[in-house]
């Protein structure tokens, strides 16, 4: 594809900005993400006991990251958080109660107990997670100012030849920050909701991707002269991965959003391997997996010729091994 004018290029570029500015003023002032103000005073909503072990008059200050193991909410109180809107992590987060496996929906929160931060004055209930939310949109608006400033690399591939799917994927990163910010400013029902969402368009995105580059390699197309319907078969594919698990985790449905990360997360990983058994099977000269006019002549990696790329096995493993340790 040839290179924005300048013109062009500012256009893009400040409607990204704006896109972000726009979602990260929505995650702060929507209803469903700010951080509540609580119906109740500390010294109200929280028993003798319990204050003392959060607002110690004596000995050592309360410690968030080594909360005492003995506090726990009654139920009244768990129900008084429900009512405002609030997830199940300020019911659970560094109490006695949390879960230790990631299958049981365990929160991996800053500020335990997180029923403590409500009742602090602040943005946030969690600033830290708030703000580290922000590293991910600037990474999106920096992919989007290479791809409309710079010179795009000569080798031909999906990202290179076509601003679909490269603007598509700077956009979806620029979401990230915002949409992740809506859990962590208020700890909200609906906020959390939010953040599944940006793993759902982000995990759909990667999976529908690594698929779509495999069929069209078995039709025989280089990414340079591939028709049109495949594209618009990829838009629907992605938006079916982000339409299904957002519908099953929408609050009060009952879904997992963990299940639905392992799944989307494997999806992509499984695409991305059969994009690996086609590059091995065309090098050894098997016909029958794709025409030869899928694959450069003479290339053992198709689909990347990096000088330091082994043809998809380093990139490959690089991914499954990154997802499972932070999975």
């Amino acid at each position: 594809m040839e290179r924005m004018n300048t013109t062009n290029a500012l256009g893009w570029f400040l409607g990204g900005v704006m896109w972000f500015l726009l979602l990260t003023a929505l995650a702060i002032w929507a209803p469903w993400s700010s951080k509540v103000t609580p119906l109740e005073t500390p010294q109200k909503f929280f028993p003798a006991i319990q204050y003392a072990i959060l607002y110690p008059k004596r000995g050592p200050k309360f410690d968030p990251q080594h909360p005492n193991p003995t506090f726990k909410l009654s139920q009244h109180q768990k129900d008084q958080l429900k009512s405002w809107g609030l997830n199940d992590c300020v019911q659970t987060d560094g109490t006695a109660d949390q879960a230790t496996d990631f299958l049981s929906g365990a929160c991996f929160c800053e500020n335990a107990p997180a029923v403590r931060a409500i009742f602090e004055p602040g943005f946030a209930v969690q600033p830290a997670n708030t703000l580290s939310t922000l590293s991910l949109s600037i990474v999106g608006l920096l992919i989007l100012a290479s791809l409309v400033f710079s010179d795009l690399p000569p080798r031909a591939n999906f990202m290179t030849v076509t601003y679909f799917f490269a603007l598509g994927y700077a956009g979806l990163t620029i979401s990230l920050g915002p949409l992740s910010m809506m859990l962590h400013l208020g700890l909200r029902d609906l906020g959390g909701w939010f953040d599944s969402l940006s793993l759902y368009l982000w995990f759909g995105f990667v999976a529908c991707y690594a698929f779509f580059r495999f069929i069209v390699a078995c039709m025989g197309n280089m990414p340079d002269n591939c028709p049109s319907w495949p594209r618009a078969l990829f838009a629907g594919a992605w938006l079916a991965c982000v339409a299904i698990p957002a519908v099953s985790t929408f609050p009060g449905v009952g879904g997992d959003p963990t299940l639905w990360y392992l799944i989307l997360g494997l999806s992509a990983l499984a695409g991305e391997f059969l994009l690996w058994i086609g590059n091995l099977a065309r090098s050894h000269g098997d016909q029958r997996f794709a025409p030869a006019t899928s694959w450069r002549s003479g290339a053992d990696h198709w689909w990347s010729n990096l000088p330091w790329d082994t043809g998809g096995r380093t990139w490959f493993l690089a991914g499954g091994i990154t997802f499972a340790l932070s999975f």
